[in-house]
């Protein structure tokens, strides 16, 4: 008897490790957005290639936001072939569309621009940092396997992002 009930014991730890393997490889969902052309992606498509990946949120009246853009672009520039990317994400939602292509036709951001929808962003971002949604700018940094490595409402400046690339 005791030798059944330790081989229950072992076919059920074997069990738990291959659930916990294949749970494991499936990505968990992080934001469904829609491209500027109005293709949907989810924000997994950008993130873990190896690269660091900055996520701004951004909106239309955000004053900081627009005097973030320009350093966030030059960030970009200067990383995106090697160790890191941005990935823009306005919060207006479709239904100002023509507000976000007017920012970004402005600006002309070499990083994607993405747009949620409105209905499910509160949610969806609190599932994948576990903390309400405060303010633009906020931004993710994912690391280069695509998981969320910080969180942080409020301006950046470059030399922070560029010490956490870096690894200082």
């Amino acid at each position: 008897m005791v030798s059944v009930s330790g081989r229950w014991i072992s076919c059920r730890l074997w069990l738990v490790a291959a659930i916990l393997l294949c749970s494991a490889a499936i990505p968990v969902q992080a934001f469904q957005l829609q491209e500027m052309d109005a293709e949907r992606v989810n924000l997994n498509d950008y993130v873990g290639d190896g690269r660091w990946t900055l996520v701004m949120f951004w909106s239309t009246d955000c004053i900081p936001c627009e005097e973030q853009k320009p350093m966030i672009e030059a960030f970009h520039q200067a990383h995106q072939d090697k160790d890191a990317q941005v990935v823009g994400i306005a919060l207006d939602g479709l239904e100002n569309l023509p507000g976000i292509q007017e920012l970004v036709d402005h600006h002309q951001p070499s990083y994607p621009n993405l747009v949620v929808f409105t209905d499910v962003f509160h949610r969806q971002y609190k599932e994948l940092t576990g903390k309400d949604f405060r303010a633009t700018p906020t931004y993710l940094l994912y690391n280069p396997a695509g998981e969320v490595a910080g969180v942080r409402a409020g301006r950046i400046d470059r030399a922070m992002i560029e010490s956490v690339v870096a690894g200082q």
